[in-house]
């Protein structure tokens, strides 16, 4: 590459955002597609117009680009740390002028949808004054291209400022209304699901926590799913969910019996049964009691079915089921780590947040293609939850929905079906994970319920005439090796637990005494804070009020203890941000209220996580003990 300005440019871009480097390494920068023009004006300058749809556009005001500029930013408030969304590239000048107004925790993303722009902008002018601060990130091409990158954002801390999203725009950018639209949409979406997985109670944490342990030869005896990865490649596999619609089209399944890899969901495993199909694998999740009652308790499953879950599901299920098993982990932070980091089997897999979703994950990671869903409804279809075969006998009435959920998906016609906010994040799940496989094609065979963006849709009867006609080499467990853990290895990673158990209880208790200690010294500034407070003193009363920051960053950076605090941290730096930067009596006052109030859920939070610290450590201890008494 021996352009001087794009390797600068590309050089910055990489310092903060390597994975869009990575992108804009794949283009041609040497070769334009006509995608821009160039045009000398009567005064002499160089007039850049872009093509679209066969005609063209300015990129940037013929007479005064730099006037311009100025009013595309003139509202920014600087007062206000702000996640900007900003529409075409131009020729940095916009850019340029928006980088002096903001304010120093502000984040900026660039949508440029012109690659023939964006390779002409980035060999013709240095922008590297924009990128090398960190706050600037370059997003661009298609739909599925901005989606892809935008699924990055969150990495960056930019779900921060989901409630001060503000959008720019060069004046010409208009043409790609509808682009804009749907990329705003993408990154909207993607903040405001980052930020509701942060929601999980504690309490529904501390249930996964006590789970694992009591799971821990489980996972010790467990196979990875390192063991299947790519084993399957361009194979066709087919998820059996339990959604209402699988009433319509379960009977052909059969026809698809050693043609694919058939993946059931707990749920409708019974339903495969009676019907002749024989699963490679049943999927599960839940981490409470009743999943194991409904569809694991006294129970004979075939030897060669496989189950695939997370480590965190209700142990009588593992210590039950007699066939093999793949225990994934759903999170690589918080109380997950520590068997990935004593387990080398075990390993982080993008799971998504239900069974359907752990199915998916297993055979997206075997290779397979085309993956093929059936009884994925997620709507209330026909008004009901699930499927009649699955859930009447077994969960009570089919129609007991919540009918205040207030959520509605489109079908395949546009039409819109009662939903559930859990079955729109599973819809946005898989949508998200076509995006980035983008080498994979997903055919979505419910017959019925809300349309999935990106996949493909047929009949289930369409779907194994056209890909489940060859056999397949061999049955998932075939893959699988018997695992036999001394009683040495297993005390050996029992301490290794221990261990890691201690060291957090010590982080534990470092973090409350120290938001006790910066909640005290808050209640005592309340007073401080008047009305006839000077610039000067709200200065100073802001300085101390910093010593907070360190508080959360020691928490934050505590990989292992910071899952437990997201839910309250996060929501409350959003409300800081939200409160804006001005330096007045009312921002300072409701900056350290807040701050108060998170030291002191910080505190109270603290007490039961030790306390669940302390229990999984007396669930480790006796199961050390049983060990050494056999």
């Amino acid at each position: 590459m021996t352009n001087e300005i794009l390797h600068k440019n590309l050089e910055t871009i990489a310092q903060y955002t390597p994975f869009i480097l990575n992108e804009l390494l794949q283009l041609d920068f040497s070769q334009l597609d006509g995608g821009v023009a160039e045009e000398i004006a009567n005064n002499g300058s160089r007039d850049i117009y872009f093509c679209h749809s066969e005609k063209v556009y300015l990129l940037h005001s013929s007479y005064d680009p730099i006037a311009e500029a100025k009013r595309i930013v003139r509202d920014v408030d600087k007062a206000k740390d702000s996640l900007f969304v900003v529409f075409g590239m131009g020729l940095g000048f916009h850019l340029l002028e928006l980088k002096k107004k903001i304010s120093k925790d502000t984040k900026v993303v660039i949508i440029e949808h012109n690659i023939d722009v964006l390779k002409y902008v980035l060999t013709h002018f240095d922008l590297s004054d924009i990128f090398k601060s960190g706050q600037f990130v370059l997003v661009f091409g298609d739909d599925q291209q901005i989606g892809k990158m935008a699924l990055y954002l969150p990495a960056l801390n930019f779900y921060n400022l989901v409630h001060n999203i503000q959008v720019l725009s060069l004046p010409n950018y208009y043409v790609y209304a509808n682009q804009n639209k749907s990329a705003l949409q993408h990154i909207s979406k993607i903040m405001l699901n980052t930020v509701i997985s942060f929601g999980n109670a504690l309490d529904d944490q501390f249930v996964g926590f006590a789970n694992m342990c009591h799971n821990t030869d489980a996972i010790m005896k467990s196979n990875s799913i390192e063991d299947i990865r790519g084993k399957y490649k361009n194979v066709p596999a087919i998820i059996v969910a339990a959604g209402p619609s699988l009433d319509k089209n379960i009977q052909y399944l059969k026809e698809a019996n050693g043609k694919a890899l058939i993946i059931a969901c707990d749920a409708s495993m019974r339903a495969c049964e009676r019907q002749g199909v024989q699963p490679d694998a049943i999927a599960s999740i839940e981490r409470d009691e009743p999943t194991y009652t409904f569809y694991y308790k006294d129970r004979k499953f075939p030897q060669d079915l496989v189950l695939v879950a997370p480590g965190s599901i209700w142990p009588n299920i593992y210590d039950e089921f007699e066939g093999k098993s793949i225990i994934m982990a759903r999170n690589d932070l918080g109380f997950e780590q520590m068997w990935l980091s004593a387990f080398e089997q075990f390993k982080f897999v993008g799971l998504g947040h239900s069974c359907a979703t752990v199915a998916f994950a297993a055979a997206r990671e075997a290779g397979c293609n085309p993956i093929i869903l059936i009884g994925q409804d997620l709507a209330y279809t026909s008004g009901k939850k699930h499927s009649n075969l699955t859930h009447t006998e077994y969960e009570g009435e089919n129609n007991d929905r919540d009918s205040t959920a207030g959520v509605y998906l489109e079908d395949h016609e546009g039409n819109l079906l009662q939903s559930h906010i859990v079955y729109k994040i599973f819809k946005e799940w898989y949508e998200m994970q076509i995006l980035t496989n983008r080498d994979l094609q997903v055919i979505n065979a419910t017959e019925g319920g809300a349309y999935i963006k990106g996949t493909t849709r047929m009949t289930l009867q369409e779907a194994i005439a056209e890909y489940c006609h060859t056999p397949v080499d061999k049955r998932l467990v075939g893959y699988l090796q018997e695992k036999h853990i001394s009683n040495k290895d297993r005390l050996k990673k029992y301490d290794e637990l221990l261990k890691t158990i201690r060291r957090d209880l010590n982080l534990l208790k470092r973090t409350q005494k120290a938001a006790l200690s910066h909640m005290n010294m808050l209640i005592k500034l309340e007073e401080t804070i008047t009305q006839d407070c000077t610039e000067e003193q709200l200065e100073k009363i802001v300085l101390k009020m910093q010593a907070g920051d360190k508080v959360i960053r020691n928490i934050v950076t505590a990989d292992s203890i910071e899952s437990y605090y997201s839910p309250i941290i996060v929501p409350t730096i959003m409300h800081v941000k939200k409160i804006g930067n001005e330096l007045t009596v009312e921002n300072v006052q409701q900056n350290r209220l807040l701050q108060h109030n998170l030291m002191y859920m910080i505190a109270n939070s603290t007490n039961l996580i030790i306390q669940e610290y302390s229990n999984a450590k007396d669930i480790l201890e006796k199961n050390r003990d049983i060990i050494i008494t056999d």
